[in-house]
C-alpha cells in the first residue's frame, strides 16, 4: 500500500510547487498593474481640465497627421509600380572589325516591364544610339541578343 502511495505524495507535491509558483507570478503581475492604475488615479486627480484638454487636443493633432501620412502613403502605393525598378546594362563588341566594347544596351523598366531600351552601335566614324519602348517586357522593334539578354537582367531585378 505504501508503494501505491509514494508517487501520488510525489506528484502531489509537484503540483503544489508549481501551483506555488504560478500565485507568485501572477501576484506580481497584479502589483504591477495595481501600481500603474494608481499613478493613472493620480494624475487624474492632480491634472485639472485644461490638462486633459491639451491632451485631447494633441490626440487630434496626431490624428490629424496621421490621415494626412496614410494618405501620402496610398498616393505612393500608386505611383511606386510605375517607378523604374529594374535596370540592365551591357557592353558589347557591335561590329566585327572594331575593337573593344564600346557599343552598349540599356534598359530600364517599372514592375510591369514598361520603360525603354537604349542602344548604343560604336562604329569606327560614328556611333549611332537607338531608343525602343517597352511594354509588358516586349518591344516593338527587332531585338539584338544583347538587347534581350539587358531586358533579361532588368526582370530579373525586379523579380527579386
Amino acid at each position: 500500500m505504501e508503494s501505491v502511495l509514494i508517487p501520488w505524495v510525489i506528484a502531489s507535491t509537484l503540483l503544489l510547487f508549481v501551483a506555488a509558483y504560478w500565485i507568485y507570478t501572477l501576484e506580481k503581475r497584479f502589483n504591477s498593474l495595481e501600481k500603474q492604475y494608481k499613478r493613472l488615479l493620480a494624475l487624474s486627480e492632480s491634472s485639472d481640465q485644461a490638462t486633459f484638454a491639451d491632451f485631447l487636443h494633441r490626440l487630434e493633432q496626431h490624428d490629424t497627421r496621421l490621415q494626412t501620412a496614410e494618405g501620402t502613403l496610398s498616393q505612393i502605393q500608386d505611383i511606386l509600380p510605375h517607378t523604374i525598378q529594374g535596370y540592365g546594362v551591357q557592353r558589347y563588341q557591335g561590329f566585327a572589325n572594331v575593337g573593344g566594347d564600346q557599343s552598349f544596351s540599356i534598359a530600364l523598366v517599372d514592375a510591369r516591364g514598361s520603360g525603354f531600351l537604349l542602344s548604343g552601335l560604336h562604329g569606327r566614324d560614328e556611333t549611332r544610339v537607338y531608343a525602343k519602348p517597352l511594354v509588358q517586357w516586349r518591344a516593338s522593334y527587332t531585338l539584338s541578343a544583347e538587347e534581350q539578354a539587358v531586358i533579361a537582367l532588368a526582370r530579373k531585378m525586379t523579380e527579386a
